[in-house]
């Protein structure tokens, strides 16, 4: 090897070192980002959002059951097995909000980073806000493989309450 080429192999070790310190670090940041804030509560240092630990509040429910479900709890009129916070402001989340939730590596057949502090999660689909076309659809996130889509707001999936705005 001559001198051109052995300078050219370091600036690409170089790189490739940097760019394994920029990814280990991103990694880490993903799976420190939730913290357990008590009271039932989960807040995502990421998306500025506040989740409710426990992901199966109420089992599947329709689209429209699981908006009642969400302003019920936030009326006090419903509850969420573990939630002892009071101070209300619950909704569906939105698609963008449901997506913020993937992290780059699956932890328990889960998309969710690993070591998150969430409980009830289930391996299936969690209705968000964003309503589709047409009228009678709208978005979900399948929590096992991150997949979302548009689907018939009659059909049964999970809930999972979310408060805050989403700072990105």
């Amino acid at each position: 090897m001559n001198g051109k080429e052995i300078g050219k192999h370091r600036r690409f070790a170089v790189v490739f070192a940097l760019g394994m310190v920029f990814i280990g670090a991103q990694n880490a940041y993903s799976e420190n980002r939730f913290a357990d804030a008590k009271e039932g509560l989960v807040t995502d240092s990421k998306s500025g959002l506040t989740w409710v630990k426990n992901a199966d509040c109420w089992g599947a429910l329709t689209w429209e059951d699981a908006s009642k479900a969400v302003e019920a709890l936030n009326s006090g009129k419903k509850s969420c097995d573990g939630l002892t916070d009071t101070k209300g402001g619950w909704r569906l989340p939105s698609k963008e909000e449901l997506v913020t939730l993937a992290g780059t590596e699956a932890d328990a057949g889960l998309i969710l980073p690993k070591g998150h502090p969430f409980e009830k999660v289930q391996q299936g689909h969690y209705w968000s806000s964003t309503a589709g076309e047409p009228e009678n659809t709208a978005w979900y996130m399948n929590m096992h493989n991150g997949h979302t889509d548009l689907y018939g707001k009659a059909s049964p999936y999970f809930v999972w309450p979310v408060r805050g705005k989403l700072t990105k």
